[in-house]
């Protein structure tokens, strides 16, 4: 079974930022994922809930690198973006999806189920893509 995020769209309720920051909480609640973030194109953190051992502007910084890349490689390939790309590393898996505003980053932990997670990392991109 696949989980699903759940937010409630509320056009008059919180603001874009909160309704950001709520979507990078929501991913926290999944199985197997230890850290979320939003991130501007620039590197700017808008959103960010990792563990205090990550260090957000740098991880924030290298997303945005990787986020530029994927999306000038897929335009060199004839493509509009890229949507969702994992990296490995020793802590385990980073999930990168393009969105409206900049790019979801994800930090599975070791062994997670890498479709469960790459799904709900899609979910919440379009989650996001839906205010703007």
């Amino acid at each position: 079974m696949t989980p699903r995020l759940k937010l409630a769209m509320e056009h008059d309720g919180p603001s874009r930022g909160r309704y950001v920051r709520d979507v990078v909480q929501q991913l926290l609640k999944l199985h197997a994922i230890r850290g979320a973030l939003l991130v501007a194109a620039d590197g700017f953190v808008i959103a960010a809930e990792v563990p205090d051992s990550v260090a957000v502007e740098p991880l924030a910084a290298m997303a945005a690198r990787l986020g530029r890349e994927l999306e000038a490689s897929a335009i060199r390939m004839g493509r509009a973006s890229f949507s969702t790309a994992m990296f490995s590393g020793p802590d385990g898996p980073m999930f990168v999806a393009a969105a409206p505003i900049g790019y979801v980053v994800v930090l599975a932990e070791q062994g997670a189920n890498l479709e469960a997670i790459r799904t709900a990392t899609d979910e919440a991109v379009a989650l996001i893509q839906a205010q703007f």
